[in-house]
């Protein structure tokens, strides 16, 4: 696993590219230059996971920037990976909605190089942040994807503040099985009362992973990932 961020440069005009390489390259930064959105995705998706870095994407090339900043989302890299566009003047309102869209932010072309030099160095922090974040969810993740269904309903109402007697009843199950049962997920999460569950479970919704009671365990993972 490369725990190096790099910096994911794509833009289709040679000259851009051979420039702001050379610029990031002065820092001691790793770059990976791509003169297509095809040839960047093609790259990444050979990479180990977790893909540490940020994009620096032509929002102008074809196919567009904002093509695969999508592309990019529907890797799962949305959350975890900063994209910064490089735009021209007559392209900015669609920079502004990519940047709506979660993108982190655009540059101008021609670009300062102080200005974008602090931005990449901006990016870089918001990346370590975001990396940790999707670790811990990745963790919640595993963590409710080991609890069967019968863990997962008694879990739900247990953290909604319901009697071991009112979750027996509800589930059709006698009162010693919700102990067991609540017994083995507090085991399981982690956690010690009720209070805590309620809180964990909290956490994961806030990672987009589908705490649904009664399904089996989850085959697609959250958002995060």
């Amino acid at each position: 696993m490369n725990t190096v961020p790099t910096i994911y440069l794509c833009d289709d005009e040679p000259g851009v590219l051979r420039a702001v390489s050379f610029l990031l390259q002065q820092l001691d930064l790793e770059v990976s230059a791509y003169a297509s959105g095809r040839e960047l995705l093609a790259a990444i998706d050979a990479a180990p996971r977790p893909l540490r870095g940020v994009f620096v994407l032509d929002l102008d090339m074809e196919p567009s920037g904002t093509w695969v900043h999508d592309q990019l989302i529907a890797r799962g890299l949305g959350k975890r990976n900063p994209v910064i566009f490089l735009t021209g003047r007559g392209s900015i309102p669609v920079a502004v909605a990519a940047v709506a869209k979660g993108a982190l932010n655009f540059v101008e072309k021609p670009h300062a190089d102080d200005a974008f030099v602090a931005l990449i160095r901006q990016a870089l922090q918001v990346e370590e942040t975001w990396q940790k974040q999707a670790r811990r969810c990745d963790f919640l993740y595993s963590m409710w994807d080991s609890l069967a269904p019968q863990q997962r309903r008694v879990a739900l109402r247990v953290a909604a503040g319901n009697t071991n007697r009112a979750i027996a009843s509800d589930l059709g199950i006698v009162e010693r099985t919700v102990e067991m049962t609540r017994s083995r997920v507090f085991e399981k999460l982690g956690v010690d009362s009720s209070a805590e569950l309620a809180t964990t479970l909290s956490d994961m919704r806030n990672c987009g992973i589908d705490t649904s009671a009664g399904k089996g365990p989850n085959t697609d993972p959250p958002a995060y990932r």
